[in-house]
């Protein structure tokens, strides 16, 4: 199998450089290929000229495809994951590799009628000055996550997975201390990129909508959850339709059945809650979560979500 791997930083004299080295040898020792975008080495154009701006901004499905840019279409679909290394810049990956998706990711490739190929695993690998707790208490993890997995990767592959190293500034002791350690993960990323894809199971930055519903229930197809998770412990945040906003929060079993609270506020500007178990089904390649819930009044109901 191949992976796609898109690098992104400015410095050979970088903690970075060495991850992508170390997971390129993991990758090569577990049997497995890879092709290589060096983006600052290829000096890869990120500005969008206006004639793509006006290609993509009237959804013209046309062959005027800039060639660097049609490399880039032929590398991702001759491959079967997606794999973006860079150094985190303000919460944001480094403005070369936004313009890589600004314009690799074109009208009729990656949206519209989409030629680009269902990949089997996206994996970010980036490192970071911060803390990944402290990353998670200000919501800069969540805010990464929900850019490159809500918005870029959607519907684009299977399967993904976030990997931070962090405390990685140069002032910052750990950078050494952990320095080894690092790059040992980054070798065994690349080493189970493939025999991973299958083992677990995770709701992390995962989206799902409504398909059926009670008649006593508020939620509907234009309610959108947004799920996390860490360990058993899941959580999500919901909003639309008849909802301004909502939050649930609870655990998974080792069966995946989740088992939650939720509590959010109507346009009406009533507070509702109750609690909720769900089951989970894979049907048609989408996974979806049956449900039992129960308002706090005492009214039951039923509902169905799916995976978007």
């Amino acid at each position: 199998m191949k992976a796609f791997i898109v690098y992104c930083h400015p410095s050979e004299d970088s903690l970075t450089r060495n991850i992508r080295d170390e997971f390129i040898k993991g990758i090569v020792d577990s049997g497995n290929d890879y092709v290589l975008s060096d983006l600052y080495k290829m000096g890869f154009k990120t500005d969008m000229t206006e004639a793509e701006y006006l290609r993509d901004a009237n959804y013209r499905d046309t062959p005027d495809v800039a060639k660097d840019v049609a490399a880039e279409h032929e590398k991702i679909n001759s491959s079967d994951a997606i794999v973006f290394i860079y150094p985190v810049f303000w919460t944001e990956a480094p403005a070369k590799l936004v313009g890589w998706f600004d314009r690799v990711w074109s009208y009729g490739f990656a949206y519209g009628n989409k030629t680009m190929k269902l990949l089997d695993k996206g994996l970010v690998l980036c490192s970071a000055g911060n803390s990944v707790d402290r990353l998670e208490q200000f919501g800069l993890l969540g805010s990464m996550k929900k850019v490159m997995f809500g918005d870029r990767l959607i519907n684009r592959v299977k399967q993904t997975e976030f990997v931070v190293f962090d405390c990685t500034s140069r002032e910052n002791v750990l950078r050494t201390k952990n320095w080894d350690a690092n790059l040992r993960k980054a070798y065994e990323k690349g080493k189970s990129l493939f025999s991973a894809t299958q083992e677990s199971f995770s709701l992390e930055g995962r989206f799902f909508t409504v398909v059926d519903n009670s008649e006593s229930g508020e939620v509907s197809d234009k309610t959108i959850f947004s799920y996390h998770q860490n360990g058993n412990v899941i959580w999500a945040e919901y909003s639309g339709g008849s909802i301004v906003k909502g939050f649930l929060l609870g655990t998974m079993d080792t069966n995946h059945n989740l088992h939650f609270d939720y509590r959010h506020i109507n346009k009406s500007g009533e507070s509702k809650s109750g609690s909720c178990v769900s089951c989970p089904k894979m049907e048609n390649g989408k996974l979806r979560f049956y449900e039992k819930w129960k308002w706090d009044g005492g009214e039951e109901g039923t509902s169905v979500i799916e995976e978007v």
